[in-house]
């Protein structure tokens, strides 16, 4: 099978909307130590969202790979750090795109999301489906001064001619 853009964009939101978002089992992958990662298997797709964290740091890195037939046809990458406290917050919001909204920001979050204090700002320099970057922030204005609870970078390409 050739994948169409809309092929591999359906096989990313039905993985994304049963994954990391979602109150699912994380497994880690073996000889990976710090790996979780979430597998997904539909049809001609399989979606691999893995990343890594170490129990000494609010730091994490990570790659969502879509392989159709058994060649990548997709691949987002992301880093950065979150406050433990906040990542409640942050599922949420990656819920609600992957989930409510089913719309591609980027990869990750809707563009602004407003709880109590916390605020989800996804700043999107490209959102082309096949090649997208930006960054996502977390802040927090509980106190005086805004205070940024975290942030993810992320870039998103295509692996088809």
């Amino acid at each position: 099978m050739i994948p169409t853009k809309q092929d591999v964009e359906k096989a990313f939101f039905e993985a994304m909307a049963a994954g990391y978002a979602q109150s699912i089992k994380k497994t880690p992958i073996p000889d990976l130590p710090g790996s979780k990662a979430i597998i997904s298997v539909d049809g001609h797709f399989r979606v691999v969202d893995y990343w890594l964290v170490t129990a000494n740091s609010n730091k994490s890195t990570g790659s969502t790979t879509i392989w159709c037939d058994g060649q990548p046809v997709w691949v987002m990458h992301y880093g950065g750090w979150y406050d433990k406290d906040v990542i409640p917050f942050l599922k949420k919001c990656l819920h609600r795109a992957y989930v409510e909204e089913r719309k591609f920001y980027g990869g990750r979050g809707p563009t602004e999301v407003k709880d109590r204090d916390l605020r989800y700002n996804n700043e999107i320099d490209r959102n082309d489906f096949f090649n997208a970057r930006g960054e996502e922030f977390i802040y927090d204005f509980s106190g005086d001064d805004k205070k940024c609870r975290g942030f993810h970078w992320y870039r998103c390409m295509s692996l088809l001619p």
